[in-house]
């Protein structure tokens, strides 16, 4: 049986990373899910992202399929390499049954499509 997590453990805020080209929906899920408490870095595109990832771990990473030059299928696949215990939702406004399933069989968590219902 696993040791059970420390007061500060328990205490510490969930961390975000959130990757998108659309400032718009960068700053929507920013100002949303910050009032739930998480600590959220965005990135506006995958670059960034991968700046961000080398230098800390994320609970939950949000990524956008369709980024250029890098898609956002390619980026989980990084995040999953460098961190498997990362949980990855990733969105979309082009939704497709290729990088659905590509997506669940890189390991993400979730496939939502937009806009998000932010309730």
């Amino acid at each position: 049986m696993a040791d059970s997590p420390t007061i500060e453990e328990l205490e510490r805020r969930l961390s975000l990373l959130i990757v998108d080209d659309e400032a718009n929906f960068l700053a929507l899920l920013h100002r949303v899910l910050s009032k739930e408490g998480y600590e959220i870095i965005i990135a506006h595109g995958c670059a960034r992202a991968l700046r961000c990832i080398e230098r800390e771990r994320f609970d939950l990473a949000v990524l956008d399929v369709k980024m250029h030059p890098m898609s956002g299928v390619e980026l989980l696949a990084e995040i999953k390499n460098r961190n498997p215990l990362t949980q990855v939702l990733m969105v979309t406004g082009y939704p497709t049954d290729y990088t659905r399933e590509e997506s669940v069989q890189l390991g993400a968590a979730g496939y939502l499509t937009k806009p998000i219902d932010m309730s």
